[in-house]
């Protein structure tokens, strides 16, 4: 795995000291190897390209956990004993990797054991970084209880501060047999990483962020240093991230002398990049962040629609259709109108006011050929071809014809089926029948459509968001329940408006979960 994934390869020697005769007991000495080594990591700061990686300075490398500074390994044994162990040992020269060694001298025996591993713990300052302005506080490591009971704690703004170096941690359960053993972990961050990053769509307007918020279940203010996978890493959460906090790797700022940020049309910004620890939703929770907008001077437009006559339309000889042909649709056997509901379906509808109409009413005919499209003006999708049970709407056009069946002053729309109403008795259902009679017979009406434009005007957006995630194998969207460690939680939102509502326009990119699989780039 690439991008922030610590990998540790244990090399278990055992190493045969004596052979007695067969039956009697052997006596085993275990050597142990560790290679720890750093994968390249990108940057996601607003001010560089994620491939400038030569950009960060050694102290945002370390506080990135990019090299290894002190390393702590620990073996416990079924009894929860350590048993061998080599603590603070230092890496120079900005190394991402390290060996560990044990030797007979550490009399270990074949059996079950869990690995612990800690680096940058504890140990040297570097210039711009430490190690322990209050992430870890006093490292206790005398016994196995001690080592479980090690904390990590955030900021008082629930944020790693971006000058403290942040450890990574192993907890795992390996077996050592005689003869060699090799066994493999992964050293994993201890925080997560949130970057909200917002995309203005807008074609001419700049957008105003006036303020970012964070749910309560965010973060919580401490951790345990090893995940043992139980819930006991959660602590109470009783705070959100401040997201003006100078401890974020890029706090939410707003422009010199104002009260909001700026982001210009068509361009993009990042509005908040920081360290947090995990934390879990409680049941029916969920994680939420709140983006304060506005639009400045916008002009909105409105429509809307009215039958321009009471003179119907039944014959195919008075039908003329133009760019923007508007139309009710009048069953006359049963005096209903076709309208499009909420779950894509042909309905029928009374109507008794016809100065403003609903659009959901109001039907545009397209002319293709000899046929026609049927477009619904609120939803903007096309009749599809009748069924034996319905008539629904689709995002593809079909054809179809509009004629006078046996030269009968009533118009019959057909696609395959002809469209018909049914009687009260079966609830005027709309369906498809291939047979034509008094339930197929409609009547046109001319609708007018006006539209009207207002004055500049301010919009506002301050709606909370739900955060959610996209799984990287069912590609199933779904809400976030726990921010793990060593998640890289990388937002995009893209925000417009549409000058026909006057309303914001969202668009939020999906992270891909997956805990400590994801890149943390």
């Amino acid at each position: 795995m690439r991008n922030l994934l610590r990998y540790i390869v244990v090399c278990l020697t055992l190493v045969l000291a004596a052979c007695q005769d067969s039956g009697s007991e052997r006596s085993e000495a275990v050597g142990l190897t560790f290679r720890l080594s750093t994968a390249e990591l990108t940057r996601g700061a607003v001010t560089d390209s994620p491939s400038n990686t030569d950009s960060w300075s050694q102290a945002e490398k370390a506080v990135d956990g990019r090299y290894l500074y002190t390393v702590s390994v620990y073996l416990v044994n079924e009894q929860k004993e350590i048993v061998a162990r080599r603590e603070n040992i230092e890496v120079t020269d900005q190394a991402n990797e390290v060996v560990v060694t044990f030797d007979e001298n550490d009399d270990l025996k074949r059996g079950i054991y869990t690995l612990m591993a800690v680096a940058n713990n504890a140990g040297t300052t570097i210039s711009g970084a430490t190690y322990d302005s209050g992430l870890l506080g006093t490292w206790a490591s005398t016994t196995y209880d001690e080592l479980m009971s090690n904390e990590i704690g955030a900021s008082t703004n629930n944020i790693s501060p971006k000058n403290v170096v942040q450890p990574l941690s192993l907890m795992k359960e390996i077996e050592l047999h005689a003869g060699s053993n090799v066994v493999e972990g992964e050293l994993v961050r201890t925080f997560a990483r949130i970057r909200i990053e917002v995309n203005n769509n807008s074609g001419t307007f700049p957008l105003k962020i006036n303020n970012l918020t964070f749910s309560n279940n965010f973060a919580q203010k401490s951790a345990y240093v090893f995940d043992d996978g139980t819930t006991r890493k959660y602590f109470d959460q009783t705070a959100a991230p401040v997201a003006t906090s100078d401890d974020a790797l890029q706090p939410f700022v707003k422009d010199s002398g104002e009260d909001y940020k700026t982001v210009d049309a068509q361009t993009s910004a990042v509005v908040f990049d920081g360290y947090l620890l995990e934390s879990k939703a409680d049941a029916g929770e969920e994680y939420t962040y709140t983006l304060d907008l506005t639009y400045d001077g916008v002009v909105t437009t409105s429509s809307s629609f009215y039958r321009e006559s009471n003179t119907a339309i039944y014959r195919t000889s008075s039908l003329t259709i133009d760019n923007e042909s508007y139309f009710l649709i009048y069953n006359q056997n049963r005096g209903r109108y076709l309208s499009a509901d909420e779950n894509n379906r042909v309905i029928s509808v009374t109507l008794s006011e016809f100065s403003n109409l609903s659009a959901t009413n109001v039907w545009q005919l397209i002319k293709n050929g000899n046929n026609y499209y049927i477009k619904n003006v609120n939803s903007g999708m096309y009749m599809q071809a009748p069924t034996s049970s319905n008539v629904t709407m689709g995002n593809s056009p079909i054809a179809y014809s509009i004629n006078n069946n046996n030269s009968n002053n009533y118009l019959a729309l057909q696609s395959g089926n002809y469209i018909e109403v049914r009687d009260r008795v079966n609830g005027y259902l709309v369906r498809g029948n291939s047979k034509y009679g008094n339930s197929n017979r409609f009547y046109l009406y001319k609708v007018k459509k006006t539209t009207t434009q207002s004055a500049p005007q301010s919009i506002t957006y301050k709606t909370p968001i739900t955060l959610t995630s996209i799984d990287p194998v069912s590609q199933q969207s779904s809400n976030v329940t726990a921010i793990k460690r060593n998640d890289f939680i990388n937002i995009l939102v893209t925000v417009s408006y549409n000058p026909e509502s006057g309303e914001f326009e969202f668009y939020v990119k999906d992270w891909e979960s997956g805990g400590g699989n994801v890149e943390f780039n």
